[in-house]
């Protein structure tokens, strides 16, 4: 019977352990630019609705939509995120319709102060080709998360996208980089900033972006950005809104 209840005591101490962790690179604060390749598992289902608007040299782009995690276990999550664009150039006319369908997962490695996952995710071609979308993308990434002594807490990715490149006649696949970093500083315990750093070649986007994540009551969360864009296929600048629910 003792060593029942020794067993039990160390699988309570292990989890509790793991809260913590997980506690300390403050989990529940998702990041705005690789919302899906993050390193915490979440320990509940989440969804975020929310709208954006870029402004590129030669077109605008709205963006309504949604997405979210499941937790499969304390070590798993799934995500998707699917949304409505409309483009709108300064030559010809408007566009409108759906993007692809992207849905990805990852499993976290270590949980110890530091943590760190790896993931995958796949784009499902069901978007509007008029719109540069119906393309088939896949990829890989590592992602991690170390609370500083201060309490803020540091965060990184780094990926490989294999990207669907379409052309008039053909279409061709790319490789592209993904590289970024970010900082979660927690100013009062409802609200917390959001700095972040994104490069990805081959599309030749760079942006730097800072956010805000407030908590409101029953597990909710109202999240806001400004994005500028230091690259060619980048937004000249982007703001977003969103309302995040955590279904506990």
């Amino acid at each position: 019977m003792r060593y029942i209840l020794l067993l039990i005591s160390i699988v309570v101490l292990l989890g509790s352990q793991m809260v913590n962790a997980q506690d300390a690179v403050l989990s529940d604060v998702h990041l705005f630019q690789t919302f899906l390749r993050d390193a915490p598992i979440s320990k509940s289902i989440y969804g975020e609705g929310g709208l954006s608007y870029s402004d590129f040299d030669n077109a605008s782009i709205f963006t309504i939509g949604l997405q979210g995690g499941f937790p499969i276990n304390p070590k798993i999550e799934i995500g998707t995120n699917w949304h409505f664009l409309n483009i709108n150039p300064e030559i010809g006319d408007s566009e409108s319709g759906l993007s692809d369908l992207t849905v990805s997962g990852r499993y976290l490695i270590t949980a110890e102060n530091t943590n760190i996952s790896a993931g995958a995710f796949i784009t499902l071609p069901v978007g509007k080709e008029e719109i540069g979308q119906s393309t088939f993308d896949f990829g890989a990434f590592g992602a991690l998360r170390h609370p500083l002594n201060n309490g803020m807490v540091i965060t990184g990715v780094i990926g490989f996208d294999f990207l669907e490149i379409k052309t008039a006649d053909d279409s061709d696949r790319e490789t592209s980089l993904l590289v970024g970093g970010g900082l979660i500083y927690p100013a009062t315990d409802q609200l917390h900033i959001l700095g972040e750093f994104n490069l990805q070649t081959e599309v030749d986007f760079a942006m730097l972006s800072g956010g805000v994540d407030y908590k409101l009551k029953m597990g909710s969360k109202i999240r806001g950005m400004l994005g500028l864009g230091l690259d060619d296929g980048a937004p000249d600048f982007m703001i977003m809104g969103s309302f995040l629910h955590f279904f506990r």
